[in-house]
């Protein structure tokens, strides 16, 4: 199980900083959710849980749409970048689908920790995806915002804001293979 939240940990760091060599992406994107759901089935594997299980199946969707995006320009599809409309569609499907598997993936943690290991700790997972729900939002509904009132500044302040956001994610994942599940009921 710590091995798995290693895994959510590194997974969700490579989705949130991309390493390019020039033009050539290092890590496509689709890569490194494929590294979440590899950890979060290592997870499952000691601990059944329905939120883990839909985190698990969404982020596989997830994936998929990634690696289309990923392969598009391969096919000489990259006109899709100035439509406005398939931006916009495109950029909420991503957004509401990443919010959902980590709420889901947090609720998941969550139960587990109470039930298994400290229900104090549970109860700390459980405030974190009220939190992230209510953060990851204002992210979503700024830049739809953005979208209409096109401002480099609040791009760059949403963008700044959302990475803050994910490393928040990622800390709370490391916190999970680092000490805290050593500690018993």
């Amino acid at each position: 199980m710590i091995r798995g939240y290693k895994k959510v940990f590194w997974g969700i760091f490579f989705t949130a900083f991309h390493f390019n060599f020039g033009p050539i992406k290092i890590l496509p994107n689709f890569i490194a959710i494929l590294i979440i759901s590899s950890g979060i089935r290592e997870i499952l594997i000691d601990n059944e849980n329905d939120s883990l299980n839909m985190s698990l199946k969404l982020n596989n969707i997830s994936a998929f749409i990634s690696f289309i995006t990923f392969v598009l320009p391969f096919m000489g599809i990259e006109n899709l970048e100035s439509n406005i409309i398939f931006n916009t569609i495109w950029f909420n499907l991503g957004s509401i689908l990443e919010i959902i598997i980590i709420v889901k993936l947090l609720e998941g943690t969550s139960q587990i920790l109470y039930e298994k290991y400290n229900s104090d700790l549970g109860r700390e997972y459980e405030k974190k995806v009220i939190k992230y729900l209510w953060l990851y939002s204002v992210v979503v509904i700024v830049s739809n915002f953005n979208f209409i009132f096109i401002s480099e500044a609040v791009a760059l302040v949403t963008a700044i804001y959302a990475l803050i956001i994910k490393i928040w994610i990622m800390l709370s994942f490391k916190k999970l293979y680092k000490d805290d599940l050593k500690i018993a009921k």
